[in-house]
């Protein structure tokens, strides 16, 4: 059966004027032509919802069913074209992030709290897990957006950078290595205050520290892989005595003694830390940075709540 309600703006301005002339001077057509349409509407239908024996014309029953239907459609679609607006206009929606423990935890709070502030009619859900994990959401349709700083397929994502990260030896100060490495040596305060970006100091030698205890992060997670390939490079294998999946943890274990590791700046800067407990060194150019992207499936809908949380991380600190 032909869409029966293609035209339904015919039927529903003849019901409200109950004549057909009428209704075609409104609709800017010809009588007969209007009459034509409206006949091949009833064909469809099979049967009449007219009785053109009345003056008025009135509906015959399977008329008032059709205008029935006519206006339940019409308040859907109003409903509908309602919901779009306020959808692009951040007054209703969706918009599902996910991101690594430290960025949940630490960096992300500030500018969820800001957005929901902003746009409170908009439902956020947040996802805090490793990279696997958050590709899983993403692809399933759980998540928007993701913040990572493990490169994803680009065949099926689209990124944006949102900052970028420097990578850092960081080791207890009892520790015996640090002996004859003044020179390497970086402050809590150089680091927090931003001071080893102009610092002309050079990478650590890391064959200084093959013999130190090493605590790191557990399989697959991206600081993992990285410091795999800073240690291969360096020609050592570290002394790996645990393995944790929280960055904030194994921080910790660094701060109390117990073993070297490698962190980022954005973990220093928000873990506020014993400012002596713990020397930094530069690591080579090769892997001591990597970068904060936001990604997104590619070929899916952009919406503007998307859009907008993106562009308030433009200043990720």
């Amino acid at each position: 059966m032909e869409d029966i309600f293609v035209r339904k703006e015919l039927i529903y301005t003849i019901y409200q004027e109950k004549s057909i002339s009428k209704a075609a001077q409104k609709l800017f057509i010809s009588q007969p032509s209007l009459s034509v349409m409206v006949k091949k509407i009833e064909d469809s239908i099979g049967m009449p919802l007219f009785d053109r024996s009345c003056k008025p014309l009135r509906l015959t029953e399977a008329g008032m069913e059709y205008i029935k239907a006519t206006e339940q459609i019409q308040h859907i679609e109003a409903s509908f074209s309602d919901y779009i607006c306020a959808v692009n206009n951040l007054q209703a929606g969706s918009l599902g992030i996910g991101s690594n423990q430290l960025l949940s935890a630490l960096v992300l709070p500030k500018y969820i709290m800001n957005f929901v502030s902003k746009y409170p009619n908009i439902r956020l859900d947040l996802v805090d897990a490793d990279s696997t994990v958050l590709e899983q959401n993403i692809l399933s349709g759980r998540l928007d957006l993701i913040l990572d700083t493990l490169e994803h397929n680009s065949d099926i994502f689209e990124k944006q950078q949102i900052k970028s990260e420097e990578l850092f030896l960081a080791v207890p100060a009892m520790f015996p290595q640090n002996e004859g490495l003044e020179k390497y040596a970086l402050s809590y305060e150089d680091i927090t205050s931003n001071r080893y970006t102009t610092a002309d100091i050079e990478p650590v030698p890391l064959k200084k520290f093959e013999d130190a205890p090493f605590v790191l992060l557990t399989r697959g997670n991206d600081m993992r892989i990285r410091s795999a390939a800073i240690f291969q490079e360096a020609g050592i294998s570290p002394n790996v005595i645990l393995e944790l999946d929280r960055l904030v943890t194994l921080y910790k274990f660094v701060e109390i003694g117990t073993a070297a590791s490698i962190v980022s700046d954005t973990l220093v800067k928000k873990i506020q830390g014993d400012p002596k407990a713990v020397v930094f060194y530069k690591l080579p150019a090769t892997h001591g940075r990597r970068n904060v992207y936001a990604f997104y499936k590619r070929n899916r809908y952009y919406s503007k709540a998307m859009e907008y949380f993106i562009e308030s991380l433009g200043n990720l600190e």
